[in-house]
């Protein structure tokens, strides 16, 4: 007696002997067919729903969460958050994959960005899935996977007079991004990351940015590069230092072309960034504080800038 059977035969026989060929052939042909239902609801749609946190797509998924080693190996970055998934689509990158949690994303919206990703593959997924995957403690159910390819000086294209933030071997992901969305919100020209010692697409970039990462001009390069870049386009910079031979930035004119340099907390400007800017500037302290986090004094400085060309031009 045959109890199943597939193209090949009779699987399991009546001797209870079982043909291990005809039985792997019907496991093939089994998960195959489980496999693409699950995935592709239609032709169109690319559609698959998983629940398990075990599944092994969902645990390459965390992978890529968890190491930067994983992002940088295969390109990619995660993008969470509807608002900062607009501002993605926006820029030149290849959407991978879209996931979402029905269970917490607005269905108006899902119809809204669909047609952005509608040639790759999107994955609904349950609350426990999405909480392994997300970020934020209350997202709003959208996440997204791009290649991210490192964008270079020669991406950049300035207008005249322009005012440009160099940011040297910042570490923090969290002082990155408030950088980007303090440039995005003053007009930058651009930010330039010379020698990171982080990935500017880190997801905690990206979510300290709000999504401007995607919005300002921006590069990244080494800082012998970065310095032949200045000279070539005639660009003056400007050191961002506590020493005693530095002038109080308010003294300063920042009208013609302006390349702000900035270096990290704990360590500030390198010795051949020194040697390098023309000018050496500083915030005035008043109390017992030495310095200031390095996204403020960004800050300070760019919008006195914006400040003195928003000033009406001398007769």
């Amino acid at each position: 007696m045959c109890l199943n059977a597939s193209p090949s035969g009779c699987i399991l026989s009546g001797n209870s002997k079982i043909s291990t060929f005809a039985l792997w052939l019907w496991l093939a042909e089994f998960f195959t067919i489980l496999n693409f239902s699950a995935i592709f609801e239609s032709k169109d749609t690319m559609w698959q729903k998983i629940t398990s946190v075990s599944n092994p797509h969902i645990r390459e998924l965390v992978r890529l969460k968890n190491k930067p080693a994983e992002r940088k190996n295969r390109g990619w970055m995660i993008v969470e958050g509807l608002r900062e998934l607009r501002m993605a689509l926006g820029y030149p990158m290849k959407a991978i994959e879209l996931i979402v949690c029905r269970n917490i994303c607005s269905e108006e919206k899902l119809k809204e960005i669909e047609p952005y990703f509608s040639s790759v593959l999107k994955t609904e997924v349950g609350l426990e899935v999405f909480g392994r995957l997300a970020y934020r403690e209350n997202s709003d159910g959208f996440l997204a996977i791009f290649e991210a390819d490192t964008p270079r000086l020669d991406s950049l294209n300035l207008d005249d007079d322009p005012l440009v933030i160099i940011i040297e071997s910042v570490e923090k992901p969290g002082n990155l991004g408030a950088i980007l969305r303090m440039a995005d919100a003053a007009g930058c020209d651009a930010i330039i990351v010379s020698d990171p010692r982080t990935d500017i697409f880190n997801p905690n970039v990206i979510r300290a940015s709000l999504g401007t990462v995607f919005t300002v001009p921006l590069a990244v390069a080494e800082s012998k590069e970065v310095m032949k870049w200045l000279e070539q386009r005639h660009i003056t910079s400007y050191a961002a230092v506590i020493v005693e031979d530095a002038l109080p930035y308010t003294e300063m004119d920042f009208t013609a072309s302006t390349a702000f340099v900035l270096g990290t907390e704990a360590e500030g400007l390198s010795p051949a960034w020194l040697r390098f800017c023309r000018h050496k500037i500083m915030i005035p302290m008043r109390g017992r504080a030495d310095s200031l986090n390095v996204s403020i004094a960004a800050a300070i400085l760019t919008f006195e800038a914006v400040r003195q060309r928003n000033q009406p031009k001398k007769a």
